[in-house]
């Protein structure tokens, strides 16, 4: 352990360019271990490096300006990997703002990293504050907590933007996802910083410096394995309580892998409509009760286009429905005056329609939480940009509620981005499943839409609810309420899935009762960390 003693010494003492390069290694370092390159060791090497430069200005003056920039930089180097995909919109033809797609990222991931700079922050402050408690293996559970403190605010300021939370390290292992059956995402966050922050101690001039990090992981190995135990119980217990296989909905969902360049092009439409016309139907068993399309999955006003409707109705199953997600106009002249009065223009949503094989639209969810610039101008209504863009805006749906068609499950709908959102993708009363319609195709191959399905997996782990996807151009899954994924279709292929819908799990402790269950964490975790020293003295 001496050698590697000198490590945050060398780090530490990092000045100028060199520290400044150092943190924006680490932070990009940590980065990979995300989702699609689970290169885990990086994570403990990222967020070790970054309590090691903290600490090491612990000793000296206050210097919160470093602080400051060390959390930043790192920030800058972890979202720039996290986030490099946006960069692929951009360039989608006809590719107009593609030289604003390099410096909008960096920017995105600026803002981000304040968050993480504020973290360090208090973190450096309160250990600088109560240098007697908030040592040893303690600060790591302070820096865990303004950790999962500063993540749960990236997730809810400013509409909120919970990209690449720390728990998705684990999304290659469905039993380590567990914890966020009980905790969320958030709380199984602020375990992993812990678990893999703590190599920290190893550093440290004590006696036994290396049973924090082996208790912790003998923990983090019995909370994966009580996981695993949990999930197949639930699974058991599901399957006996519902209706056999055979009595559930088989469900058809379709890809029709339209690049994004093309998608919109009307001299293209009756290619595309002729595209998901055949995959609705070719091959199909006939027990197949519901036909699913993706996001935007028509280039044109479905609601408004009876020509359209009465053409799909051949489509949809006897008896069952075509889910078509399509943007839409005002559906009556109240609707049409409300939105006009509120725009000054013909508003357009970006919805779900459920279409019966009468061709008539029985029920319709408008997509609630837009992407802020992607899907509406924040200050719209106060600077005019929409001509200077081009692109316009979406409006904002108003009501999230299951929604319930006769023979069919009650479902919640979560369109797009709406499905990286812990508290708020289940309405109430609980639904039977979630349906998760998007549009990827903006992103190419890049790494956003492989973890953008991994926020899918999490949010059926949270809600003990199976996750049906469909996707443009991938990844169209059908996933278990326990987060596995039982079928799905990969990236830029044309295909079709026929499965059952999966049974509902019983309410997790998260879906009953939300981040309250995090908040309980948090003071737990900051009761310990906050242990008397001669008590804390006899773990360390």
């Amino acid at each position: 352990m001496r050698g590697f003693s000198a490590w945050p010494q060398w780090l530490g003492g990092l000045t100028g360019w060199r520290r400044a390069a150092a943190a924006v290694v680490l932070g990009a370092a940590a980065g990979f271990a995300m989702p699609p390159w689970y290169v885990l060791p990086l994570m403990p090497v990222g967020l070790v490096g970054l309590v090691w430069l903290l600490d090491s200005g612990l000793a000296a003056a206050p210097r919160r300006r470093r602080n400051f920039f060390d959390g930043f930089l790192w920030g800058l180097g972890h979202f720039s990997v996290g986030c490099y995909w946006i960069v692929e919109a951009f360039f989608v033809p006809p590719a107009i703002f593609a030289p604003l797609g390099p410096p909008i990222v960096v920017g995105l991931a600026a803002l981000l990293s304040l968050f993480i700079a504020t973290a360090c922050v208090l973190y450096v402050a309160l250990v600088r504050a109560m240098p007697g408690r908030f040592a040893g293996w303690r600060r790591v559970l302070l820096f865990a907590l303004w950790w999962v403190v500063a993540e749960w605010g990236r997730g809810h300021v400013m509409t909120g933007f919970p990209w690449n939370p720390a728990g998705h390290v684990w999304a290659f292992s469905a039993p380590a996802l567990q914890p966020a059956a009980w905790v969320g995402v958030y709380g199984l966050s602020l375990l992993t910083v812990v678990v893999l922050a703590m190599p920290a101690t190893l550093a440290d001039a004590v006696p036994r410096r290396w049973l924090p990090s082996a208790v912790v992981a003998v923990l983090a190995l019995a909370v994966g394995v009580t996981g695993g135990l949990s999930l197949e119980a639930r699974l058991a217990e599901a399957s006996a309580r519902t209706t056999p296989v055979g009595a559930r909905p088989l469900l058809r969902l379709v890809q029709p892998n339209i690049p994004q360049g093309e998608k919109w092009r009307p001299e293209r439409r009756a290619e595309h409509v002729a595209k998901l016309e055949r995959l609705s139907t070719v091959g199909r068993p006939p027990e197949v009760s519901v036909v699913i399309w993706p996001e935007t999955a028509t280039a044109f006003l479905l609601a408004q286009s009876p020509s359209y409707l009465a053409a799909f109705r051949p489509l949809v199953p006897k008896g069952g429905y075509l889910l078509a997600g399509a943007p839409r106009g005002p559906m009556t002249p109240a609707e049409a005056r409300r939105a006009a009065a509120l725009t000054g223009g013909v508003p357009i949503w970006n919805s779900l329609h459920a279409i019966d094989d009468q061709g008539a639209i029985r029920a319709t969810y408008d997509k609630i939480h837009l992407v802020p610039l992607g899907e509406y101008l924040p200050l719209r209504d106060i600077i005019p940009l929409s001509d200077t863009i081009g692109r316009g805006s979406f409006e904002f749906g108003e009501v999230r509620a299951p929604m319930t068609l006769p023979g069919l499950p009650p479902f919640a709908v979560a369109i797009c981005y709406e499905a990286i959102f812990p508290d708020e993708i289940v309405p109430t009363p609980r639904p039977a499943w979630i349906l998760n319609v998007t549009n990827d195709s903006w992103f190419g191959s890049s790494s956003g839409p492989y973890q953008h399905m991994i926020s899918a997996r999490l949010r059926a782990v949270e809600e003990g609810l199976p996750m049906i996807r469909v996707a443009n151009t991938g990844i169209s899954a059908v996933i278990d309420g326990g987060g596995r994924v039982l079928r799905q279709l990969g990236m830029n292929v044309e295909g079709v899935i026929d499965e059952r819908l999966p049974p509902a799990l019983s309410p997790t402790l998260y879906g009953r009762h939300g981040d309250a269950v995090l908040l309980v964490l948090i003071v737990a975790v900051a009761l310990v960390a906050g242990l008397h020293k001669k008590s804390a003295s006899r773990l360390s």
